[in-house]
């Protein structure tokens, strides 16, 4: 029997070690579910199969995920997250803005095209055309974008150019590489350095 520690009650403890087993469940599911999307895109996965994977009972799921959509937005948000904190990481410590943004495009672009099955979920076209899954999607993209817009503020002298359109076409730029981009020769890192490098010398 688990000692309570001093001034915690079993209950308390209980609660704890249940709360604790639900957020791993909860993982369980989001890493299965990013692998079905993954495989089979978000029409072709089912909640049974993301069951198999996680191996729950189908309606465990729906304990943590009232639907289909639920769970894809939660796997794309996770996804975002994990992108933004390695561009966050690859910027640390860098103050040349153009050299952070060298950085940035190289992370973004290596997340994009790593075999995560998470990061899979990450596609410059969206599943869905219309209606409130795509919205809360591009919420997360947008709060994502900023960070580039970010890195962008400053650059450029001629107030011609948009800040805007040209976060745009960056970004464009790196997420066509999904479609593309073949192992073997450069890698993600270096094709996103070299866009920004040409970028900077028209």
């Amino acid at each position: 029997m688990t000692p309570e520690r001093p001034g915690v009650t079993m209950s308390e403890v209980m609660r704890s070690a249940a709360d604790s087993r639900s957020k791993n469940k909860r993982q369980d599911i989001l890493e299965a579910a990013a692998r079905q999307f993954s495989a089979s895109g978000f029409h072709g996965a089912n909640m049974r199969d993301v069951a198999a994977d996680a191996g729950v009972l189908a309606g465990s799921i729906y304990y943590h995920f009232e639907s289909k959509e639920a769970l894809y937005v939660a796997v794309h948000a996770a996804a975002v997250d994990m992108m933004t904190e390695a561009v966050r990481a690859a910027i640390a410590g860098i103050t040349d803005p153009w050299q952070r943004l060298e950085e940035a495009a190289a992370a973004h672009c290596e997340a994009l095209n790593s075999e995560s099955a998470l990061l899979g979920v990450i596609s410059p076209v969206f599943p869905v055309s219309g209606g409130d899954l795509r919205a809360q999607l591009t919420a997360q993209r947008d709060v994502y974008e900023q960070m580039f817009g970010e890195l962008i503020d400053g650059l450029l002298p001629d107030e011609e150019i948009d800040p805007k359109v040209l976060r745009l076409h960056i970004l464009a730029a790196l997420n066509g590489t999904k479609f593309w981009y073949k192992p073997g020769g450069k890698t993600p890192s270096d094709i996103g350095r070299q866009l920004i490098r040409a970028l900077r010398r028209t």
